[in-house]
C-alpha cells in the first residue's frame, strides 16, 4: 500500500507540475488509460492521483465523461477571487498580530524572486513567486483550516494565472507595477498598518479577478 500511495503522489507531483507549465490547461480532459501508457504506471495509480489533484482543486470528475482539469465560467472565477479577498484578508489580519522579521524577510526575499524573473521575462516563476508570497501570508496566520481553504483557492488560481499568460500576457512593465504594489504591501504590514495592509490586498487580489474575467467570456 505504501508503494502504491507513493507512486500516485509522485505522479500527482507530475501533472501539477505539467498543469503549472500549462502542458495540460483548463477544460482538457486527462485519460487514464493514456496517462497510464504515457507515464508506465498503472491505471489505479493514475487514478490515485487523480484523486490527490481533485482533493488539492487541480481536476474535476464527472460521472461518465472522465477527469478534466479545472475549467471555470466567469462567475465561478469571479467567486474564486472574491473568496480569495475574503479569506487571505483574514489571514493578513491574524499573521500581523504577530509579525517577525524573519517573516518580512521571507517576504521581501519571495518579491526579488519574483522581480529577477519578470526582469529575465520568465513571467511564469514571477507569478509563481507572487503566489508563494500569499501562501507565505496563509501559512504566517497559524490557522490550519484557513490554511488549507487558502492553498485550494490559490490552485484554482493558479489554473487562471495560466490561462492569462496564455491569452494576455501581462508586459514587462505591467508586471514590474503589479510587483510594485506587492512591495507596497509588504511595507504597510512591516509598518503595522493593519487596515492600509488589507485593503490593498483586497485591491491585488480583486483587480487581478477583474481583468481575467474578459479572456473566461
Amino acid at each position: 500500500m505504501t508503494t502504491s500511495i507513493t507512486r500516485a503522489e509522485a505522479l500527482a507531483d507530475t501533472l501539477r507540475q505539467a498543469i503549472h507549465n500549462g502542458d495540460y490547461i483548463c477544460g482538457e480532459r486527462l485519460v487514464e488509460l493514456t496517462l497510464s501508457q504515457q507515464m508506465n504506471v498503472s491505471q489505479n495509480t493514475v487514478r490515485d492521483a487523480l484523486h490527490i489533484l481533485q482533493d488539492e482543486g487541480w481536476v474535476v470528475k464527472h460521472a461518465r465523461r472522465g477527469a478534466y482539469v479545472r475549467a471555470f465560467t466567469p462567475a465561478e472565477a469571479a467567486e474564486v477571487y472574491a473568496l480569495w479577498a475574503a479569506v487571505e484578508g483574514l489571514a493578513l489580519r491574524w499573521m500581523m498580530e504577530a509579525l517577525s522579521k524573519s517573516q518580512v524577510n521571507h517576504l521581501r526575499r519571495l518579491l526579488m524572486q519574483a522581480r529577477n524573473h519578470a526582469f529575465t521575462g520568465d513571467s511564469r516563476r514571477a507569478t509563481e513567486a507572487l503566489l508563494a508570497l500569499h501562501a507565505a501570508i496563509a501559512a504566517g496566520a497559524g490557522r490550519p483550516q484557513t490554511t488549507a481553504l487558502l492553498a485550494r483557492l490559490r490552485n484554482q488560481v493558479h489554473l487562471l494565472e495560466v490561462l492569462r499568460r496564455m491569452r494576455a500576457p501581462r508586459s514587462l512593465h505591467a508586471q514590474q507595477a503589479h510587483i510594485l504594489l506587492y512591495e507596497k504591501l509588504v511595507s504597510l504590514m512591516e509598518a503595522g498598518d493593519a487596515d492600509g495592509a488589507g485593503a490593498l490586498l483586497d485591491y491585488l487580489i480583486k483587480t487581478d479577478g477583474e481583468a481575467l474575467l474578459p479572456l473566461l467570456a
